[in-house]
């Protein structure tokens, strides 16, 4: 089969000068965005809002379980959806529900209706598209002889791996929203998709160069995370032109510097000035950032290098067990200064107790190296007191609470050289608290397919009165 080509370019709705692209979270409804700077930014009339709604950065536990991380969402959405139908401006939503699952672009939908009904808003057209896909179109690829290459240092993809997952997302491009936008959609609820394509789809849809509307993409994707000083949930616009793009923050005490969005150009990225999406990499190694005015950058010459084999990102999680934890607050100069012997204790009576391979456990010691673990350049830390989350994984609930418990409590009772009291070395937790269960990425990878709407279904309903 010939590979489609992988041409972003649609027919435009309406040919604009600029268009203007406002956003105000870039992960919804994990907080509520901030309305104040929401409405200042709605009152410069932008013609489109959008929200990224997922992320892969709170781990695999969400994909795995497809469970929701956005408290906040109906929150925000119902901000989003009452102000963007007010102003008659498309409303676009990356991401659903944190994994784009299709059961988060379902529930997203199904808000995004009640909410029209709650608030009487007339008739809109909602547009959604799907991105999980099925063991067997992987296992086909497999038996077709095509590699499922890993990224991130992960080797290619086996079927033992499909197997398993318990979950597989695609993360799309701009395609399915330049479907749904030429279909009229006034609302688009999606699947999982790279984080710059919600804003490029409509920008690309308009007409505007395709480097541009990447790289906007690229610049808005976290709201005010690209202005300065550092503020979360407020409100930015992104206006793009023929020619550049200049972002702007809408809370009044945020600026967008040239050291503040070049910095952004740069984040969470493999490499500083690269930014891979369905069809090509966006390339920023030749970017000039400038001072527009006083709280607006103004940003060129971002190229577009399209790919020569089309190839889809794919996410999934497997299951390692359930999972509990305890708390262990030390204050005993002598256990403090020995903690390492104190683990170790606790390791050796688990592993005593339990044998070795019924369970995974694992010890974060805060207030020495708690976060960043064995990358932690303060080798000695002068800390009176450590809290220590102790975290454990095992096959069944009941085993993973046991062995957790029994891990807190040889705390209290650790011996090691030199204790000398009798009272207990430690503070524990009285019960220890089930948690998530554990899940790591091993999904990881692309995948060759033959036209990037491949994957991605779209679909278009009704909302309002």
């Amino acid at each position: 089969m010939t590979t489609k080509r992988t041409t972003t370019h649609t027919t435009a709705r309406s040919k604009k000068d600029t268009l203007k692209v406002l956003i105000s979270t870039g992960h919804l409804g994990t907080a509520p965005s901030n309305p104040e700077s929401f409405l200042l930014g709605m009152a410069a009339n932008p013609d489109y809002v959008v929200a990224d709604g997922g992320s892969s950065d709170p781990g695999p536990v969400y994909l795995g379980e497809d469970t929701t991380l956005g408290h906040f969402a109906r929150e925000e959405l119902e901000l989003f959806l009452t102000e963007s139908r007010k102003h008659g401006v498309p409303l676009v939503i990356g991401s659903a529900g944190d994994t784009g699952s299709n059961r988060g672009v379902d529930d997203y939908v199904n808000v995004i209706k009640e909410l029209a009904q709650e608030h009487r808003i007339p008739k809109f057209k909602i547009g959604y598209f799907y991105s999980e896909i099925t063991k067997d179109f992987l296992k086909h690829k497999l038996a077709a002889g095509k590699e499922l290459k890993g990224l991130g240092g992960f080797p290619s993809l086996t079927a033992g791996e499909i197997d398993q997952a318990t979950r597989i997302v695609a993360v799309a491009g701009v395609h399915p929203f330049l479907k749904l936008l030429a279909m009229g959609a006034d609302v688009i609820i999606a699947g999982r998709c790279g984080d710059i394509n919600f804003t490029a789809g409509p920008c690309i849809y308009h007409g505007f160069p395709e480097p541009l509307a990447y790289h906007m993409g690229k610049m808005i994707e976290c709201a005010s995370l690209v202005a300065e000083p550092f503020m979360g949930k407020e409100t930015i616009i992104g206006t793009i032109s023929q020619d550049d793009i200049k972002i702007t923050p809408y809370h009044p005490q945020q600026r967008c510097t040239i050291a503040s969005v070049a910095g952004h150009s740069m984040y969470e990225r493999e490499t500083p000035y690269y930014e891979h999406a369905l069809g090509g990499t966006l390339d920023m190694s030749a970017c000039h950032y400038e001072q527009f005015d006083e709280r607006t950058a103004r940003i060129t010459g971002a190229k577009w290098l399209p790919d020569a084999e089309l190839r889809v990102k794919i996410e999934g999680a497997k299951k390692i067990g359930e999972r509990y934890m305890g708390f262990v607050g030390l204050r005993d100069p002598h256990i403090v200064r020995n903690v390492d012997a104190a683990i170790d204790y606790c390791k050796s009576a688990v592993a005593k107790r339990f044998g070795k391979d019924q369970y995974e456990l694992y010890f974060h010691v805060f207030g020495r190296n708690g976060v960043l673990k064995e990358c932690e350049p303060v080798q000695e830390t002068k800390a009176h007191e450590l809290g220590i989350v102790v975290e454990g994984l095992a096959a069944t609930d009941a085993l993973a609470e046991k062995i957790t418990d029994f891990a807190v409590r040889m705390f209290f009772l650790t011996r090691i050289p030199g204790v000398k009291g009798t009272a207990g070395a430690a503070a524990t937790t009285k019960k220890t608290m089930k948690s998530s269960p554990g899940y790591m990425w091993n999904v990881n990878h692309t995948v060759p397919i033959d036209d990037p709407m491949e994957l991605f279904p779209v679909h278009m309903t009704e909302g309002g009165i």
